[in-house]
């Protein structure tokens, strides 16, 4: 699933792009994953690309918007020739290097020629027309309201797992599975302590270390983990995953102690942790 550098990375190479083109076209290849009018965006220019949380928001120029989340398998491509769209990579689970694909939902074609392809295998993502920016409720990451004191205020009310709670959009919104495993190994704390438990030293050092590893994730411009879900709008990789410290890395040694990195699971997703750092 992308991430906040993930979706950063997107909104960083689709800027230069898209900001200034007018919709020509919306077609929608599945029903399911485009919600709203388009007409409301055919005809409009896109004037702003911008991020929240995991969604991307571009902003047309009639004051509409089109939200984009792209959930577990969701991908976003470009293309300056949307009626011939070749790229250099296979596309990841489309076996094509060629758009549209098998797993194309949404295209959205613009005035000059040139085109975005949602792509999306399992179809839980969507994009969707809206009056104002679908802004997620939790404080964004890389928000200045995003402070020590924040999470403090966070883990002091309940006994959930520090991982789980991470994890809650309507909280913390930007992290996922990948920077939650990587932020709390980082920071020395066990993903299953209780949130209360932690003390006010171990949160400040989660707030660094969650800061550290998201700035890191944007600068190799993402991850592309196991499953190459996620590419960039030209189809190449990210590469944060040559940089995990424990995600995906069962049964290696730390890259600290030596000890072999455990994976356990729990609230339906995999914990990697190195069972001698992390207490």
């Amino acid at each position: 699933m992308p991430e906040l550098p993930e979706v950063e990375t997107i909104k960083r190479n689709l800027r230069p792009n898209i900001i200034g083109k007018t919709i020509s076209e919306i077609e929608i290849l599945s029903p399911k994953n485009f919600i709203g009018d388009k007409k409301s965006a055919i005809g409009k220019k896109i004037v702003k690309v911008e991020r929240y949380g995991k969604v991307l928001i571009l902003t047309l120029s009639n004051n509409e918007y089109l939200n984009i989340h792209f959930k577990l398998s969701g991908q976003m491509l470009f293309s300056e020739n949307v009626n011939k769209a070749v790229f250099k990579n296979p596309i990841p689970f489309t076996k094509s290097n060629t758009m549209p694909a098998n797993t194309t939902r949404v295209i959205i074609k613009f005035k000059n020629g040139s085109g975005l392809f949602f792509n999306d295998l399992r179809k839980f993502g969507w994009i969707k027309v809206s009056d104002k920016p679908l802004i997620p409720k939790g404080i964004d990451v890389l928000s200045k309201k995003f402070t020590p004191n924040v999470i403090e205020g966070l883990t002091n009310k309940t006994r959930r797992p520090i991982k789980v709670l991470l994890m809650d959009q309507d909280l913390i919104t930007g992290i996922g599975n990948i920077y939650a495993n990587d932020s709390l190994f980082l920071a020395k704390i066990h993903p299953q302590r209780p949130a209360n438990s932690l003390n006010k030293n171990e949160v400040k050092n989660l707030h660094k270390a969650i800061l550290q590893e998201i700035k890191k994730g944007i600068n190799d411009q993402g991850s592309s983990g196991a499953d190459e879900a996620f590419i960039l709008p030209d189809g190449s990789k990210g590469k944060h995953q040559r940089n995990f410290l424990v995600y995906q890395r069962e049964k290696q040694p730390c890259l600290i102690c030596k000890t072999i990195i455990k994976r356990i699971k729990h609230h339906g997703r995999s914990s990697f942790f190195c069972p001698h750092c992390q207490k």
